[in-house]
């Protein structure tokens, strides 16, 4: 690998603007990041093949039960009824993420619980933007798997 006297001076020069980064993002914020956390209204449908990403799925009964929760960023929420193999999401952000947040997801795991473990499969869905009303139009559930535990994670 190449190497040169430069290279430990360009490192400090990088490590010294990621820790600035925050301070920085603080400063043009008045003193604080602001918002945060995220979080987002979301709403299952049993029976839906999503037509289009941005379509949401009709409300008449069409597109089976319908189940409503609530979730908040960087919290595993388990609602009463998961997401299954032929079923639909959608999901409306009810809050904004902290300043400087580029995007925001919502994500699925197929096991009991958000842990990143073995056998629990992660799927996201992201948001169209980070202020209050971006939605996920219609979210498809992936394959022969069900999703059962959910939470926001915004980067």
């Amino acid at each position: 690998m190449y190497s040169s006297a430069w290279t430990p001076f360009v490192l400090s020069l990088l490590a010294m603007s990621t820790t600035a980064a925050p301070t920085l993002e603080a400063r043009k914020n008045g003193g604080a990041t602001r918002g945060g956390p995220a979080s987002a209204k979301v709403t299952i449908y049993s029976q839906y093949e999503c037509t289009a990403p941005g379509t949401a799925p009709p409300t008449d009964g069409s597109a089976g039960t319908a189940t409503t929760f609530s979730v908040t960023e960087a919290q595993c929420t388990i609602p009463n009824t998961g997401l299954q193999y032929g079923g639909a999401l959608t999901a409306v952000l009810t809050a904004t993420p902290k300043s400087g947040t580029a995007g925001c997801y919502v994500l699925a795991h197929s096991a009991q619980g958000c842990g990143l473990v073995l056998g629990n499969e992660v799927h996201g869905w992201p948001f169209a933007g980070v202020e209050v009303g971006n939605a996920v139009g219609c979210g498809k559930a992936p394959y022969y798997t069900s999703w059962s535990a959910f939470e926001i994670l915004c980067e």
